[in-house]
């Protein structure tokens, strides 16, 4: 198995899911079209879904058109930065990861336990354990 191919498959992997989770995620009546969000609050969201992709597919060159790995993964890592930053600064703005009408939290269930864990903050550690493995793998 070449570990560099493998690597360079995950840290795409991310920067794939940086692309088009967004998009999933916030098109649609609980973000972008949301009647309950001021209108300027709206264009942000939309704003912000345009420029990780664009982001991400700047990060797919890096690492397939220029073969620079590290500076693709580089790339990965301000995103996922910047989601944990925001989580950390949250109470700042009043801020939540999730809604009452958004995308419902992951459920585990160990016997009579029942553990939820908010889809972005899982989306995130993913992330950032795809990113790390694929740049661990590639060196």
């Amino acid at each position: 198995m070449d570990m560099n191919l493998t690597g360079q498959g995950l840290i795409s992997l991310v920067a794939i899911m940086i692309m088009i989770g967004p998009m999933v995620a916030d098109f649609n009546r609980t973000h972008a079209t949301n009647p309950l969000w001021t209108p300027h609050a709206r264009f942000h969201v939309v704003w912000q879904v345009f420029t990780n992709s664009t982001l991400a597919v700047l990060t797919l060159y890096f690492i397939w058109g220029m073969g620079n790995l590290l500076l693709g993964a580089l790339m990965n890592y301000i995103w996922i930065a910047t989601f944990f930053a925001t989580l950390a600064v949250m109470p700042m703005f009043e801020g939540a990861l999730a809604d009452e009408n958004g995308i419902k939290p992951i459920v585990w269930r160990f016997g009579d336990k029942v553990v939820k864990v908010d889809t972005n903050l899982f989306g995130a550690c993913m992330m950032t354990v795809f990113n790390t493995t694929g740049l661990v793998l590639a060196l």
